[in-house]
């Protein structure tokens, strides 16, 4: 990495030598700007992307056909989420003499901007033709399973996943793909199985938790995923993902306490209040529909009514009460 800064460094002082000198024009001085501006990436100038664009401009400006430059700009317009201009940037490269990795490089970013347009049918078959050139480019084929997993087309998802795989059997992110597209399918078991794979090979790996505890809680196995969940706390204990999926976990297998840890003070209460609320709207219901089925057996309607009220006198105290308790346990 320092070498390549260093080569960097020294690559940009000798075109802004040459570009100050007057001694180069037209498609001279447009490669001139355009190794620079490909040499501020290797640097640490956090306005690095800015003085790129600067260089790829003039170079475009200077030599209109500088295929190169236009490649490379869409891309920093790609990372600036300005997906039109790097659309017309790769049409305006198209139109020039492009080698087959230019095209790649085309497709590539071309289907990016589609895809995080929302246009998935137009991200395909951009990643088809770059596939077309390259079979085996891992970044493409992951890029094309993302936009079919979008698109809801689990299968072809998963094919293009597998192909990953295949070719790079410690790429970790292309497990934890393939999961979620099993996930939406349902197959838990297979969920878990790749997670577990990706974990295996980055232990750090705090997606993979969570999806794999999230298919523990799917198939009934609280336990599993409360150690998943312990696991993604201890990577950063202020995971509020982390701690409301084990909140959760807690409660399935009634552990209230350590589910009211989980959940936060505020929370707590408002779940409370509305689980309360619910039980006894449902018990009223019952409570109604029993008695309109009887005889009255002397009971007046006032009578009942009032002890309604005196059973929900009973129920409001006894929620103070948890309140109170919450409270003081949230100051500790």
């Amino acid at each position: 990495m320092n070498a390549s800064k260093e080569t960097a460094a020294a690559t940009i002082a000798a075109c802004t030598r040459a570009i100050e000198s007057g001694d180069y024009d037209d498609s001279a001085l447009s490669n001139l700007y355009h190794h620079r501006g490909f040499s501020w990436s290797w640097t640490d100038f956090p306005d690095r992307a800015d003085r790129a664009l600067k260089d790829y401009n003039e170079a475009i400006r200077l030599e209109p056909k500088a295929v190169s430059s236009l490649l490379n700009r869409s891309h920093l317009y790609n990372q600036r989420h300005d997906y039109d201009r790097a659309i017309a940037d790769v049409n305006r490269a198209f139109e020039g003499d492009l080698s087959d990795y230019g095209k790649r490089v085309g497709y590539d970013e071309r289907g990016y901007a589609y895809q995080a347009k929302g246009d998935t049918d137009r991200a395909i078959a951009d990643y088809n033709h770059s596939i077309q050139l390259d079979a085996d480019s891992y970044v493409t084929l992951t890029a094309r399973g993302n936009t079919y997993f979008v698109k809801g087309d689990l299968d072809r998802a998963i094919a293009d996943y597998d192909h990953v795989i295949a070719l790079y059997p410690k790429y970790a992110l292309a497990y934890c793909n393939r999961c979620l597209a099993y996930r939406e399918k349902g197959d838990f078991d297979r969920v878990i199985a790749d997670c577990s794979q990706a974990i295996a090979l980055y232990p750090q790996y705090r997606d993979a938790y969570d999806y794999r505890a999230y298919a523990y809680q799917a198939k009934g196995d609280p336990e599993r995923a409360i150690a998943d969940y312990d696991q993604m706390i201890a990577l950063n204990p202020n995971d509020s993902d982390a701690h409301s999926g084990r909140a959760f976990a807690y409660l399935s297998r009634g552990d209230l306490l350590r589910a009211i840890d989980d959940f936060g003070h505020g929370p707590v209460l408002l779940w409370l209040a509305t689980i309360v609320l619910l039980a006894v709207i449902g018990w009223l219901s019952s409570r109604a529909s029993v008695h309109a089925r009887r005889r009255w057996s002397g009971r007046t309607m006032i009578e009942f009514c009032e002890q309604q009220i005196a059973d929900m006198q009973l129920r409001n105290a006894a929620l103070e009460r948890v309140a109170r308790a919450l409270e003081k346990r949230s100051s500790v």
